[in-house]
């Protein structure tokens, strides 16, 4: 039993929809609901120790979503998951929990499966070995800081691209953290204006977060 544990989570469905603020709050709810000691900060204004390891991109789903929570005493994990998940709404599902392996900063990367609709999913595939050919794409990017100028292209780790009858599917391995974080979004945005196709229903899944290393997090 520990005092801090992990819960790797599932957001999928009409959760997908949920803001990362929004999650915050409903998971700290969940967790006062359920019981579980959770453990809060001292001072004038004492919160929850609770946190998560990415926020993840509205719109998007995930199976590989990490929460870290301290507890006030030593939890059993497979209690603990079982109680949090029974006042969890729709589409968050617990999948297991288990004590930290890696500290919080070792988190550099995630990846994502990227599936794109198309009547012509080939000649897509073509325009997009084209598309990473190119000397550079820039892209202009929004932050807290700004708006900057970036080249996507060293950014871009994909050791998967196929297509099927009526997509192409692709696995992403992204940069995450300020000021190096990527969104899935602004690639197959610049693909879109590049093969000049209209974005129509991208599905969009982050399935597993990583390290520098790109080993899984755990």
């Amino acid at each position: 039993m520990k005092e801090v544990l992990r819960f790797r989570f599932a957001k999928t469905g009409r959760a997908k929809y949920i803001s990362h603020l929004d999650l915050v709050r409903c998971v700290q709810r969940a967790i006062r609901r359920s019981g579980l000691p959770v453990h809060y900060t001292g001072g004038f204004h004492p919160h929850m120790e609770a946190v998560f390891a990415a926020a993840l991109p509205l719109g998007m789903e995930s199976i590989g979503e990490i929460l870290e929570v301290r507890f006030a005493e030593p939890v059993e994990p497979e209690i603990a998951r079982a109680q949090l998940q029974l006042v969890l709404p729709e589409g968050l599902e617990l999948l297991n929990a288990y004590e930290p392996v890696h500290k919080m900063g070792e988190l550099a990367y995630v990846r994502y499966r990227v599936t794109l609709p198309n009547e012509q999913p080939k000649v897509l595939l073509e325009q997009w070995q084209q598309f990473l050919e190119q000397p550079e794409v820039l892209v202009e990017k929004k932050s807290k800081r700004g708006v900057r100028t970036v080249d996507l292209l060293p950014q871009i780790d994909c050791p998967l691209a196929e297509a099927t009858e009526q997509a192409v599917k692709w696995e992403w391995c992204l940069s995450v953290g300020q000021p190096e974080s990527v969104n899935p979004m602004l690639i197959l945005t610049a693909f879109a204006q590049f093969a000049g196709i209209s974005l129509e229903f991208p599905e969009i899944c982050r399935f597993q977060l990583c390290t520098k290393e790109k080993t899984e997090f755990f």
